[in-house]
């Protein structure tokens, strides 16, 4: 269970990321889960593959790759989509 730390930070600001749009905070929940998932891809990046855990997909660079691509496209997305009318 030691081993699934990076994991379980991931999985939480994840969660708290989806909670945020759920209460109708779009735009910081959107910015919360694009931190989360680019901390897993720092994580990915830093760690040894026996640290890590269950973020080890395929290669390191393709997991690093992919999770810098959802990252930044979440990040744009939070930055870029208009603010709720209310």
């Amino acid at each position: 269970m030691a081993r699934q730390w990076p994991l379980l930070l991931v999985l939480g600001g994840g969660a708290t990321g989806l909670a945020v749009v759920a209460l109708d905070h779009f735009r910081t929940g959107c910015l919360l889960l694009g931190c989360a998932v680019l901390f897993a891809a720092l994580v990915r990046a830093v760690l040894p593959e026996r640290r890590v855990g269950l973020l080890v997909v395929r290669s390191r660079v393709l997991d690093v790759a992919v999770l810098l691509t959802l990252a930044m496209g979440l990040i744009v997305l939070s930055v870029v989509v208009p603010p709720a009318r209310g």
